[in-house]
């Protein structure tokens, strides 16, 4: 059986180490790849038709290594593709800069914005300084759009669950603070700001509006001594001109009630939306089971100025 011979291969030559003329670039070797590297670069492609590709395996044993990178990585197409060729991450020079398609699982911990370095103690960190107007380090929006059945849509949900042994444990489901750091004017700070809308496309009924509902709570195990669904403590201060622990100012609607409290007869009732004509009040009492209001009625104390069905009310 004949023998080719390589280009640099000595006549009768068998040993490879004996080849010369191999040092690329040489002619009739551009087919090949320089393993050492190639003075100027050099490229690879995987086939000549259309819709033909290149692979790289790490190993021939089954167990399979790595195909590392040793350098920056840099994507021409900006596109990276999962194994059924979907369109998983793509990279751009203009914002968006990197777009993720498909649902993303983070098993570390994560740090979003320029400021921001990840946390042992915080599964999503989001620190930056931002000059635009508005500013928000977060920003949700969604929409349910279910097809039938209820549908319940939350901008934010989540929840907080103490656990472990410590000395002492404290569990907040939300905690955030406003603060005033800066030298220009700030005409107000607040802990939340709740906002309740109707879109123009909103036209079925809509029955109840919340803007903070305090639910049920529920005690699996051991039961609180005390629960508040609200608590205000002193929010005065040094310094501190007027300090209100709750304030609601006059309502605008056909029936106004300023505050309720109590069951569906309520033990007391504010009501708003108007001025009380002369001697009335806008507050109403509940004295034995019936809703009565209060109003102030000229001293005859023979009862004479007494209307039927009235009772005198002593203030003390």
């Amino acid at each position: 059986m004949g023998h080719l011979r390589l280009l640099g291969e000595p006549a009768g030559s068998d040993d490879h180490a004996a080849l010369t003329n191999l040092a690329f670039p040489q002619a009739g070797h551009t087919g090949y790849v320089a393993a050492a590297g190639l003075a100027g670069g050099q490229s690879i492609i995987g086939g000549a038709a259309a819709g033909e590709n290149l692979s790289l395996q790490s190993t021939a044993h089954p167990t399979r290594g790595y195909v590392r990178a040793q350098d920056d990585l840099q994507l021409l197409s900006n596109i990276i593709r999962d194994s059924a060729a979907n369109q998983r991450l793509t990279l751009a020079t203009a914002s968006p800069h990197v777009t993720l398609s498909g649902y993303l699982k983070v098993s570390g911990h994560a740090a979003v914005g320029g400021g921001a370095s990840p946390s042992a103690g915080r599964i999503l960190s989001a620190v930056d300084t931002l000059t635009d107007h508005p500013s928000a380090a977060l920003y949700a929006s969604i929409i349910g759009n279910r097809a039938a059945g209820p549908q319940f849509t939350y901008g934010i949900h989540g929840g907080a669950s103490g656990q472990g042994t410590p000395s002492a444990s404290y569990v907040y489901g939300l905690y955030f603070f406003a603060q005033h750091a800066s030298t220009s004017p700030c005409f107000q700070a607040g802990g939340i700001l709740i906002q309740q809308q109707s879109a123009p496309s909103g036209t079925g009924a809509l029955t109840v509006a919340r803007g903070l509902f305090v639910s049920v709570g529920y005690w699996g195990g051991s039961k609180p001594a005390s629960v508040f669904g609200i608590d205000i403590e002193d929010q005065g201060a040094a310094g501190v001109g007027t300090a209100y622990g709750i304030r609601i100012l006059d309502q605008t609607a056909t029936t106004v009630r300023l505050l309720e409290l109590g069951p569906a007869t309520p033990y007391l009732r504010l009501a708003g939306g108007a001025a009380p004509g002369a001697n009335l009040t806008n507050l109403y009492l509940n004295e034995g089971g019936t809703l009565r209001r209060v109003q102030c009625v000229d001293p005859g104390w023979g009862g004479a100025n007494l209307q039927a069905g009235q009772r005198v009310l002593v203030l003390v």
